[in-house]
């Protein structure tokens, strides 16, 4: 074996670990954060991926990187260029949809995301037991006691097909 055949074997073969890597989709490196200092009802952050792909063909997607997308809710409005992480005001359930136009040369496409609440519940809480008074056993045990549940509210990743039109 010639020396410079071992290299670049050993450059494809760490080529093809990096395709593997990257079967989920591309890394995402960018990010775009919208302020929500002017808002009232601000309950915090909520953060999603916006990716761009071609229609499956196949069973495969291909994933369109460098796509220009507008975002836009009826509260405020951003750019991003695809992948991107966007971070956003968190309203709880009242949060708007987000619609992203996104183009990239002859491709467009079209998608929104509206935000998800859901329940979480801590599995197991400390506290007095009801059973044994001011005692303290873990709540959520064989009594089936558990700690109040409250709302999270997240927005779904914002996936956009593109097409030719």
């Amino acid at each position: 074996m010639t020396p410079v055949a071992l290299p670049l074997r050993a450059l494809a073969a760490v080529s093809l670990l990096l395709l593997a890597a990257c079967a989920g989709g591309v890394p995402v490196e960018r990010q775009v954060t919208v302020a929500g200092g002017r808002f009232n009802a601000v309950q915090g952050e909520a953060a999603f991926l916006v990716r761009t792909f071609l229609p499956a063909e196949g069973g495969e997607r291909q994933e369109v990187v460098g796509a220009r997308c507008q975002l836009a809710s009826s509260l405020y409005e951003a750019e991003v260029v695809t992948p991107s992480r966007v971070v956003v005001p968190n309203f709880g359930p009242q949060s708007p949809r987000i619609t992203a136009t996104c183009q990239a040369g002859d491709l467009v496409g079209t998608g929104s995301t509206r935000i998800v609440t859901r329940w979480q519940q801590s599995p197991w809480g400390w506290g007095p037991s009801p059973l044994y008074g001011p005692t303290p056993w873990m709540w959520g045990g064989p009594w089936g006691w558990y700690d109040p549940a409250i709302p999270v509210s997240d927005y779904p990743n914002l996936i956009v097909t593109m097409t030719r039109p």
